[in-house]
């Protein structure tokens, strides 16, 4: 039956002289159903875009296969959208009704919210991706298989083609004398009816929103410049050209402009699949290309790259046979200070290419090499406490800034309160906050945590603060876009100590069912902590107060871990062990720890364990715990060696390969106790005393490497001594003091997070990338629940800490 509609299509074309060798789309739609009828197949191509007339050519462009629809939306199919959904009819609709006689005319008076809102309807009914067509697909469309004319149906005088202003006198409140029916006059080479003339059609100008001017917020890129094409009733015949474009804003309603919606075809998947791809300059003038595999790729991926001048049309393969083997791309065929942007797209083992990666830009030689992305807050002082997250859900991570503005420990008032600072992907400031004055946050910044993460499920992550208004402090939900205030409820009080370091507060987000993300705050440290746990929408669910044989026992930050394999995840209030109801699971009654890492370090041994340490001077050392019962496994402490006296420093990292297990890292007295040991994951010393060096995955190989510095050099640990690897300088820009580090961009492997004196005098944070090709790919490690959690507190609710995650291959 598909076939014989086909080809009566075919036919009927035939026989009104007009050729398409396109092709129709098969799927006729009943009357009834919101989907439209008359979508045409158009196979992409390329083309050279641009005005013939004019003379004013692009470079030769490229197009992927689409559907479109043959008429612009009639009032008659707009109707079916808003009866279903209510949404506000057209401004010259009377009491929501069609005019009379005028079902089949374009509607008209609707802007590009209004549009977007009915694309988004349509996808969900009909279960493909509908959306405006970029320009380059319009024109191409427009051209109906044409090539160097001037209009749609050649190079004809307009006058009886289409419907336009010849003299330039129609008025445009006249608009109903001269709007025509969507499938009157000719159709093009494509069987496309009014691709110039009668109305203008919404165009998506996609521009790189790291380059574009004059935007406030960005929230929806493609409306970022509303574009229109084809001309109109009230325009000239020079708009009717081909390629003929012109900027319309996107709330703007006129009796010119309608759409046409553009579709995936069947089969197809134009559904964007986040990558985190990244570009940084090499040092040799050529770009580095990065990309995250995800949990559901399999052994035989394989992705093709794409560059182009322009991200309005499809761009050009740049690779000669699919990549394999590895997740990176070097680019050389490039010019010096030029803009590139590039995609990547998956390709199986059978040569189909699948679903393709978001849009990255990158000016060649523009950026210092690794730098992958910048942010610049406007501060006083140097305390910047960066958190990532995807505040516009575009698959990149953004970042918030905690501004100390010198509220700092024993500070004088600096009359600055703490301030949050948001950055788009791209360095773009978003939003500035005030969140806490001297006063109300004990007079440090750290008493002002923070975490960024999706509480609501809308792809979109929220900031979770402490929060001051007025003479009141809250536990605040912010939107992550705008700042602005979501949800809040009072912040738990202290209970006791309100004037020493015992006044410290964390926050951290943990899923305490299993399914939903739960807000968990800590107010007091070193005596009579008080833990509460909120749902999403800031419901109190649970209080546990450690004020008895728990007492003292609270971290530097709140960890969470499902500690039993039943999908809930448990709380720690340090040394103690909360259930996810907040009753008590164990606790080893040793106080206070400075640093807390839980994984699996014994593969022997079921489940995971526990790192610990110990700062309390009674108990101070490091203790290897089973997380599910809070046995202790190991200990070296006070009891066993006098030299404990306040482990303060320390990590947990696979730093040897000739170790089983996980290495662990401490001091044993205090801040200025330089003297570290490195311990096995079964307790027994490997090395005293070892260099306080930061583990970081850099080469893909089951060990971690080590930072030296602020990672100006890199070395590897062999059992006996740290050994430099030269010739590679992971850091390599001066002045910059290290951070963190950790998978945010691109790859696998981790980026530096570091901070440096911006030309304004300002400190800015910059995220470096490794500038090497790698034949090497794992999966990202931020596919992994628990990493992510870890991302959304680590600087942000309390000390930052290392987290370490197994390198894991794809599924065959």
């Amino acid at each position: 039956m598909k076939s014989l509609m086909k080809l009566q299509f075919i036919l009927a074309l035939a026989l009104t002289t007009f050729s398409c060798n396109k092709g129709l789309d098969s799927q006729q739609e009943s009357s009834d159903s919101p989907v439209h009828q008359g979508f045409v197949f158009v196979e992409g191509g390329t083309f050279q875009s641009g005005d013939v007339e004019t003379e004013s050519f692009r470079p030769e462009v490229r197009v992927n296969d689409f559907e479109i629809l043959d008429h612009p939306v009639t009032n008659a199919e707009y109707k079916k959208f808003t009866d279903a959904t209510g949404f506000n009819v057209p401004l010259h609709w009377k009491d929501g009704q069609i005019p009379a006689g005028k079902e089949d005319y374009p509607v008209v008076l609707v802007n590009r919210f209004d549009v977007d809102e009915y694309l988004k309807w349509l996808s969900e009914k009909d279960g493909r991706v509908y959306r405006l067509p970029k320009t380059m697909e319009f024109e191409y469309a427009s051209r109906g298989g044409l090539t160097g004319k001037l209009y749609p149906w050649g190079d004809e005088d307009p006058a009886g083609q289409a419907n336009f202003d010849p003299s330039g006198d129609r008025e445009f409140d006249k608009w109903q004398d001269y709007l025509q029916p969507a499938k009157s006059g000719s159709p093009n080479g494509y069987g496309l009816y009014q691709m110039a003339g009668n109305v203008w059609h919404l165009t998506v100008n996609l521009l790189d929103p790291a380059t574009t001017l004059y935007k406030y917020r960005m929230t929806n890129i493609p409306t970022l410049e509303g574009s229109r094409m084809g001309g109109s009733w009230a325009r000239s015949k020079e708009y009717l050209r081909c390629g003929n474009r012109s900027e319309l804003s996107s709330g703007i309603r006129h009796p010119d402009v309608g759409f046409r919606p553009i579709r995936e075809p069947e089969g197809e998947n134009w559904q964007i699949k986040p990558r985190r791809l990244s570009a940084v300059n090499g040092e040799k003038g050529e770009v580095l290309l990065s990309w995250a595999l995800l949990t559901g790729d399999t052994e035989d991926v394989r992705f093709n790259v794409y560059r182009a001048d322009s991200r309005n049309h499809s761009g050009f393969r740049i690779n000669s046979v699919p990549v394999t083997g590895s997740s990176t791309f070097s680019d050389k065929n490039i010019e010096k200070g030029k803009r590139y942007h590039y995609y990547i797209q998956e390709v199986d083992k059978n040569g189909k290419e699948g679903q393709r990666s978001n849009w990255m830009g990158i000016t060649v030689g523009e950026e210092l090499p690794s730098v992958v992305a910048t942010f610049c807050p406007v501060t006083q002082g140097n305390g910047l406490a960066p958190v990532f997250g995807d505040l516009n859900g575009d698959g990149f991570l953004d970042c918030v800034i905690r501004l100390r503005n010198g509220n700092g420990e024993m500070s004088q008032d600096p009359g600055v309160p703490v301030q949050l600072e948001a950055f788009s992907s791209f360095g773009r400031s978003l939003w500035r906050k005030d969140v806490s004055h001297h006063e109300y946050c004990y007079g440090s910044a750290n008493n002002v945590p923070f975490n960024v993460w999706d509480m609501d499920g809308d792809g979109k992550a929220e900031i979770i603060t402490r929060y001051q208004e007025g003479d009141s402090v809250y536990v605040c939900i912010l939107d992550g876009m705008t700042g602005n205030v979501k949800n809040k409820t009072p912040w738990p009080e202290m209970a006791t100590d309100n004037q020493r370091s015992s006044t410290r507060i964390h926050l951290s987000i943990g899923y305490l069912d299993g399914v939903h993300p739960a807000v968990i705050t800590q107010t007091g440290l070193y005596e009579n902590e008080v833990f509460v746990a909120f749902d999403a929408h800031l419901q109190k669910m649970w209080q546990y107060n450690s004020f008895a044989e728990t007492n003292g026992s609270g971290g530097h930050t709140i960890e969470v871990a499902d500690v039993d394999g039943d999908g809930k995840q448990e709380v720690f209030d340090g040394t103690t062990c909360l259930n996810h109801d907040g009753t008590l699971r164990w606790s080893i009654y040793r106080q206070h720890p400075d640093k807390i890492s839980i994984h699996d370090f014994l593969p022997e041994r079921p489940g995971l364990e526990v790192y610990f340490v110990v700062e309390s001077n009674a108990h101070a050392g490091v203790y290897m715990v089973d997380a599910n019962s809070g046995e202790v496994i190991w200990k070296i402490n006070r009891e066993d060696d006098p030299r404990w006296t306040h482990a303060h420093v320390g990590w947990a990292s696979d730093i040897w390969e000739g170790s089983p297990g996980i290495e662990c890292m401490s001091n044993r007295a205090g801040h200025s106790d330089h003297n570290y040991v490195l311990f096995s994951a079964t307790g027994e010393m490997i090395t005293e005393p070892f260099p306080g060096y930061h583990p970081v995955e850099w080469d893909g190989s089951p060990a971690r490497e080590l930072l030296i510095g602020n990672g100006s050099r890199i070395a590897k640990f062999n059992g006996k001594e740290v050994v430099e690897i030269q010739g590679s300088q992971p850091n390599s820009i001066p002045g910059t003091g290290f951070k963190m580090v950790a998978d945010l961009y691109g790859d696998f492997r981790d980026e530096l997070v570091v901070q440096k004196t911006g030309e304004n005098g300002m400190p800015c944070i910059l995220v470096l990338s490794s500038t090497e090709s790698i034949d090497k790919r794992y999966i990202s490690p931020a596919e992994n629940l628990d990493y992510r959690l870890w991302l959304s507190r680590n600087m942000g609710g309390g000390y930052s800490s290392v987290y370490y995650q197994e390198l894991e291959g794809l599924s065959q």
